[in-house]
């Protein structure tokens, strides 16, 4: 049996990478282990000053679950045994962790691409993307349009 692994922090984007990616219903090519990992936003410094660490475990475990829902009903109701986890520190070492539990598994990085962010790699040989240098600050962006506005 395959085994995946799927970092995902959009429902949407993730059943658009993950859907092409699966065999037709009742197709012969059986059922595959899915391990669904949540990465969720991090809170701001002002929220998470104000709460527990607990309550912001259980936030994090919260959102992971609203996040692969649909994706996990899906992947089961194809026959594939699915579990999901919250990622705890850093990606790299994460996914050491979750391979050493199963073995052999494909790492599918199913996370949304955010502009003029450079998101960590999931494994160590993860190509990285090179840092944008054309994106603007917005005050740069503003003053811009302040000026072609004034001068109309």
């Amino acid at each position: 049996m395959e085994t995946f692994i799927v970092y995902l922090d959009d429902k949407q984007y993730a059943l658009q990478q993950i859907v092409p990616m699966l065999p037709a219903k009742g197709s012969e090519n059986g059922a595959a282990n899915w391990i669904l990992i949540g990465c969720p936003p991090r809170l701001n410094r002002h929220t998470g000053r104000w709460l527990t660490h607990s309550a912001q475990k259980k936030w994090r475990q919260e959102w992971t679950r609203e996040a692969t829902d649909e994706l996990l009903n899906l992947l089961r109701d194809l026959g594939n045994t699915v579990s999901v986890r919250t990622v705890e520190g850093p990606l790299v070492e994460f996914t050491k962790q979750v391979k050493g539990e199963v073995g052999v598994a494909r790492v599918v990085d199913a996370r949304r691409p955010k502009l003029s962010v450079n998101l960590s790699p999931v494994t160590p040989d993860q190509p990285q993307e090179k840092p944008n240098n054309w994106t603007l600050p917005g005050s740069v962006l503003a003053i811009g349009a302040a000026i072609v506005m004034a001068s109309e």
